[in-house]
């Protein structure tokens, strides 16, 4: 039986065999690991409740869902939620760099239309930055921000990329959303 925060992360997330479909690293530490490394199992169920908290909260306060669908910067920018063809999308294609800055990506629909990706690269150079600003200067509804490690950690810097026309205004995730002004239910 699922408690009210997880009825609350599937509403964003959907289900997967009747448990909350998290994303990437964001699911329950997988068992054999308490045997195998009970250190990194223990660091990971620690960290684990509050990553679902930040994430949840922070779709929740933009009334965001999350999509498998996303790709690219190329998604982001369509009406509708479609992955690119393979030949023109710069995650998995097409001559770009994007894959780089994409690492732990997930896109986000609102009111089923692409709005925002967010991503978790461990690094962010100089090209990448490039790419955001190239990105920004081809389709000026799009505004990128860097924030802190978000809900991925582990060293990771946050990548928000988002449509200025549908949410003006958006923030990386900070460590805890209340400082957006979320209000608890």
């Amino acid at each position: 039986m699922m408690n009210d925060f997880d009825r609350r992360a599937a509403k964003i997330f959907g289900r997967e065999g009747g448990d909350v479909a998290w994303p990437y690293d964001l699911h329950s530490p997988q068992r054999h690991l308490k045997r195998t490394d009970p250190e990194w199992y223990e660091r990971e169920v620690a960290r684990q409740p509050d990553a679902q908290r930040v994430i949840v909260e922070w779709a929740e306060w933009y009334g965001l869902k999350a999509t498998a669908t996303a790709c690219c910067p190329g998604w982001l920018t369509r009406k509708v939620s479609r992955r690119c063809s393979i030949d023109r999308c710069t995650k998995f294609g097409g001559g770009a760099t994007d894959y780089r800055w994409l690492e732990h990506r997930t896109g986000w629909l609102l009111d089923g239309h692409p709005v925002a990706l967010t991503s978790a690269p461990y690094r962010i150079s100089n090209e990448e930055h490039a790419r955001f600003e190239w990105w920004v200067a081809e389709d000026p509804r799009l505004a990128v921000a860097l924030g802190g490690q978000g809900w991925y950690g582990l060293g990771s810097t946050q990548v928000l990329m988002w449509r200025t026309d549908v949410i003006e205004v958006m923030e990386p995730s900070p460590e805890s959303v209340r400082a957006l002004g979320y209000q608890q239910y």
